[in-house]
C-alpha cells in the first residue's frame, strides 16, 4: 500500500478512526468525512484509494451500518488492525456535578453504559456521529461533557473529569481497510466472505461443514437481514487463510454448491 495514497476516516480529527488510520498509514495523506456513507462513496469513486471504517467492537458487537455497506458494495477488504478503546468523560467543567448532559457516538454510549447508568443517572444522553464531534460540540456548550479520546480532549481543549469510563477494561475494536482492489496479502491473513443459503433444511449447516471438512478455521460468523427478501438473511464469515491456499479455494467451492450467493470480501493481512 503506498505511503503517499489518500486514505479516508470517520471524522473530525482526534477520532479513534482517525487514530487507527494513523497505525495503519503513518505516513499517507489522511481526511476525514462526515459518515461512513461517505467514506464508502469516495473509495468507491477512486476519490481516496483505501477508507478506514470500524467493523467490529468486543463489548457492543458489529458495526451494523458497515456489514450493510460492503454487502451493498464491490470494495475489498485489505488489511485489518485492532485497537484498545480507553474512553474519557471531557468538559469545559471541572467536575461530575456540573454535567447535565453527554454527547457521544451510539458506540461509545453503549460502550459505556454500566458506568454512565452508576455515575450520572440522570443525565441526558445526545448522540453525535463521532466521538470527536462530541468532544468539539461540548467545547462550546455550557454543563456538557463527551465519552471520547483523550486525543480529543487535548484537541479541543477539555478537562478529563473521569479518566476510562468503558465497561469492559479489555474494550477492543476491529478496524478494516477497504479499497477497490484486492489485497496480496502476507504474514496473518484472513478472509471474510458473504453468502446467503437456500431455503432448505440444514443449509447453513452444510454450507458451514466446509470449513470444517478442509481444515479452514473460522473466526467469526454474523448474520444480517439481505435487505431483498423479508426474513431472508445473508451471512459474513471470516476464518483464517488466504483465498488463494488450495484447501480453502476447495473449502469455498463446496461450501458455494449450498449457497444461493457467494461474495469473496477479501483476503488481508492483520497486523
Amino acid at each position: 500500500m503506498a505511503e503517499t495514497a489518500k486514505v479516508a476516516y470517520l471524522g473530525p480529527e482526534a477520532s479513534f478512526s482517525h487514530a487507527a488510520a494513523l497505525k495503519l498509514f503513518p505516513n499517507a495523506k489522511i481526511v476525514p468525512e462526515k459518515s461512513f456513507q461517505d467514506i464508502f462513496r469516495i473509495v468507491e469513486e477512486g476519490k481516496a484509494e483505501f477508507g478506514v471504517v470500524p467493523i467490529e467492537n468486543s463489548t457492543e458487537g458489529s458495526v451494523n451500518v458497515n456489514l450493510d455497506l460492503l454487502a451493498e458494495g464491490e470494495l475489498k477488504i485489505v488489511k485489518e488492525t485492532s485497537m484498545k478503546i480507553e474512553h474519557q468523560l471531557v468538559s469545559k467543567a471541572g467536575s461530575l456535578k456540573e454535567v447535565k448532559i453527554v454527547f457521544s457516538h451510539p458506540q461509545g454510549l453503549a460502550q459505556c453504559r454500566q458506568w454512565l447508568q452508576k455515575n450520572l443517572p440522570e443525565v441526558e444522553l445526545s448522540e453525535s456521529s463521532s466521538t470527536a464531534k462530541a468532544a468539539e460540540s461540548v467545547a462550546g456548550i455550557p454543563n456538557s461533557a463527551a465519552i471520547s479520546s483523550l486525543l480529543a480532549a487535548r484537541k479541543f481543549g477539555l478537562n478529563i473529569i473521569a479518566e476510562n469510563i468503558q465497561d469492559n477494561p479489555n474494550n477492543q475494536t476491529r478496524f478494516v481497510v477497504i479499497s477497490k482492489k484486492a489485497a496480496k496479502p502476507s504474514g496473518k491473513v484472513k478472509t471474510s466472505i458473504l453468502f446467503s443459503t437456500k431455503h432448505k433444511p440444514g443449509a447453513l449447516f452444510d454450507a458451514l461443514k466446509a470449513l470444517k471438512d478442509f481444515g479452514v478455521n473460522m473466526t467469526k460468523i454474523e448474520s444480517r437481514p439481505s435487505k431483498k427478501d423479508a426474513w431472508h438473511y445473508v451471512f459474513f464469515v471470516d476464518f483464517e487463510g488466504s483465498q488463494e491456499s488450495e484447501n480453502v479455494k476447495k473449502a469455498l467451492e463446496e461450501l458455494g454448491r449450498h449457497c444461493d450467493s457467494l461474495k469473496i470480501l477479501g483476503s488481508f493481512e492483520v497486523i
